[in-house]
């Protein structure tokens, strides 16, 4: 689809370059992209395009262009920081073919970036009544991890044979257990590793194993699990204590200020948006069919 933005028209490969390019973002962050999420990722690109589009236009009416030598030294102060030219592309993926793409992507950012200084204004610290605000409206965002503290009864087997023997014992075990036998001193009877604790302590959500982080964290303290088996071989495990999650201390929270500005910055962007898209025009253009 196509869209007139204050009478700019805005073509479908626009946005296919802007869809390609999140979806990239999102690889290099390690996550999986598949099909299933392109129509997400449209969503973001068409918006992305419409909201630089009406950035643009604004600060082209607000300061006139940009001189064709201040994009050419953002160039090159851009591959300076890459340590050169051969570097840059090297770096950035791009070719000297893309030169043309590149000063046009430069020529937007300064655009755009100007309009932000002069109608974003924010201040470079924050007070303490405002970061004490900020704090408690976002309250569940500082919370500590759920804990629990668990034991175990382990049992290693060293052959398929003694894998069948070891499980039937835990089966066993953990039907004297269920009518009342001490956790503990079944733990030193049967398991199989005299140099393994027994109580592993207090574990965080995503420090242990996803087989055994299900079990224990949805148990309740004093339950005895099932057996459990993972690649180093059968646990019967009992959760012994638990910490619910709680709010960390502000002070404990290294980059509020900076989270807080950031989130004030986003704000402050798109309330500038949302009064370029009240002022002006914005129409998507469907394709006639035969």
């Amino acid at each position: 689809m196509a869209f007139l933005i204050n009478g700019k028209r805005i073509d479908d490969e626009v946005i296919e370059d802007e869809f390609e390019s999140i979806k990239e973002h999102y690889q290099s962050l390690g996550e999986v992209v598949c099909c299933d999420r392109d129509e997400e990722f449209r969503t973001y690109a068409t918006d992305n395009v419409i909201n630089r589009t009406l950035l643009e236009q604004e600060s082209l009416r607000q300061f006139g262009e940009i001189a064709e030598s201040e994009v050419e030294s953002r160039f090159e102060a851009l591959q300076a920081e890459h340590g050169g030219e051969q570097h840059f592309y090297e770096n950035t993926g791009f070719n000297r073919g893309d030169r043309k793409m590149i000063l046009a992507k430069l020529r937007s950012s300064l655009l755009v970036d100007r309009l932000l200084e002069a109608e974003v204004q924010i201040p470079g610290k924050a007070t303490e009544d405002e970061l004490e605000t900020y704090y408690q409206n976002n309250i569940q965002r500082y919370m500590t991890g759920e804990e629990v503290r668990v034991s175990q009864i382990f049992i290693e087997p060293s052959s398929h044979d003694a894998a069948r023997e070891a499980f039937i014992v835990l089966r066993n075990l953990r039907k004297e257990l269920l009518a009342g036998k001490d956790f503990d001193e079944a733990a030193r009877e049967h398991g199989s590793d005299e140099e393994r604790d027994i109580d592993l302590g207090f574990m965080k959500q995503g420090a242990t194993m996803p087989e055994v982080e299900a079990i224990t964290f949805s148990m309740e303290i004093g339950e005895i699990s099932p057996i459990v088996a993972t690649h180093y071989g059968f646990h019967i495990f009992k959760v012994t204590d638990r910490k619910d999650p709680e709010p960390l201390p502000r002070n404990d929270i290294p980059d509020l200020e900076q989270q807080y500005l950031s989130e004030k910055r986003a704000l402050g962007i798109a309330d500038l948006i949302d009064r370029l898209k009240s002022a002006g025009s914005v129409e998507e253009l469907r394709e006639e069919s035969n």
